[in-house]
């Protein structure tokens, strides 16, 4: 049996929106949606931060 990795915080966070997003629309939001909501200053960090969180 594999370890479920620790999620660091802002992961966790990130997770959170994508499934009430999902819950709420039937749809994940998009890049630019987590960056407005987590005060990101592109897209591109949202980006940067889901990689890390597919990992």
């Amino acid at each position: 049996m594999m370890d479920t990795p620790k999620l660091t915080a802002r992961q966790q966070q990130i997770l959170d929106l994508i499934q009430s997003a999902i819950a709420r629309t039937g749809a994940p939001p998009t890049r630019a949606e987590i960056a407005s909501e987590l005060g990101f200053k592109s897209a591109n960090a949202a980006e940067e931060h889901l990689q890390a969180l597919a990992r």
